[in-house]
């Protein structure tokens, strides 16, 4: 696991602990805090006329320290990219949909590039155009869902085919135990994203936050589909328990609508302030989470992403807490140049 880890240590991480990119919440506090604790903080993408300026604050906050820039594809325009690499940001994560070119040309720009994959078959495309490490999510995870399998019947099988490009594990990883199982079947890191919701630095609605830590069920569902109509799991709200049937599933007529919106995406800004029409009560939802600068009857009306194990977090934490939490599953001091 160490040679795996060779990279990474170089670049100057401490800790196989990644904060996953949740756009809204992952802002450059949040990143930073995680980076400063040795882990992997990563900045959640957002809109571009905004993305260069949240890159440099994130350089800056991290007082040296590497961190990791979120490109979520359906969303990720060339402004995007060329702001990652003309800013040398050190690491990348590619997630939903596969682009060979893109994975070559950050690597040829020096940037470490991670794909985050939902399956077999999935994992084999990035590793053959060269991607550097890969996280596995399985389906247990919260926010939006790529795969159909659990965590524990995929992970082990990539890390077999993925010789030494490290592979980290995503989807109910919450505490020393979580990330020492992992372990276990091989994974060299871990990915969290409802732990470091649940974190004083996330950008997250003191309400969102409430609600994990009170929350013991989720629903993986289709109906925050707005502009990408992809499966997403949340905790329930009015929202969800109006609009969804048993099996989570928004109407079938919503769902026609969102695949509508989806040839728009490209051109629709990923501002948060767009997104203060929506009600409970009217039939159509983007996937903006529930930021702190919101108001809170939205949490009535926005998505609540948290993974299928939420009941296991009982308590808002700081950001480097978690991180050391989750580093503790590796060995004893945790550290990527002390893992075996």
């Amino acid at each position: 696991m160490t040679d795996k880890l060779k990279s990474l240590r170089a670049l100057g991480v401490s800790y196989p602990v990644m904060q996953a990119g949740m756009p809204g919440i992952a802002g450059p506090e949040l990143a930073a805090a995680v980076s400063l604790a040795g882990g992997i903080g990563t900045l959640g993408i957002m809109d571009v006329s905004e993305w260069g300026m949240a890159l440099a604050v994130t350089r800056r906050l991290c007082q040296g320290r590497p961190f990791n820039a979120n490109l979520l594809l359906p969303f990720t325009k060339p402004r995007h990219v060329d702001l990652v690499i003309d800013q040398q940001v050190p690491m990348a994560t590619v997630f939903w949909g596969r682009d060979a070119a893109l994975i070559r040309r950050l690597k040829g720009a020096g940037i470490y590039t991670f794909q985050q994959v939902g399956s077999m078959d999935e994992a084999l495309f990035a590793l053959d155009a060269g991607i550097d490490a890969l996280i596995v999510q399985g389906r247990e995870a919260g926010g939006h869902v790529r795969g159909n399998s659990l965590l524990r019947a995929i992970l082990q099988p990539i890390v077999d085919q993925a010789g030494d490009a490290p592979v980290f594990a995503a989807g109910g990883m919450y505490t020393a135990a979580d990330a020492r199982q992992a372990r276990l079947m091989g994974a060299s890191g871990v990915t969290s994203g409802t732990r470091f919701v649940a974190t004083h630095e996330s950008r997250a609605h003191d309400a969102y936050k409430r609600s994990l830590v009170e929350a013991d069920d989720t629903v993986l569902t289709t109906l925050f589909g707005m502009n990408w109509d992809a499966p997403h799991r949340v905790l329930r709200n009015e929202a969800t328990e109006r609009w969804c049937d048993a099996q989570g599933n928004a109407p079938a007529w919503m769902q026609l609508v969102y695949k509508l919106t989806n040839l728009t995406r490209r051109w629709t800004p990923m501002k948060s302030e767009l997104t203060h029409w929506q009600r409970a009560y009217l039939p159509l939802f983007t996937g903006v989470a529930l930021e702190s600068a919101m108001p809170d009857r939205m949490r009535d009306c926005t998505a609540l992403y948290a993974g299928a194990e939420v009941g296991r977090i009982r308590a808002v934490l700081p950001a480097a807490e978690a991180v050391r939490e989750l580093a503790a599953g590796f060995d004893q001091r945790g550290r990527v140049d002390q893992a075996a």
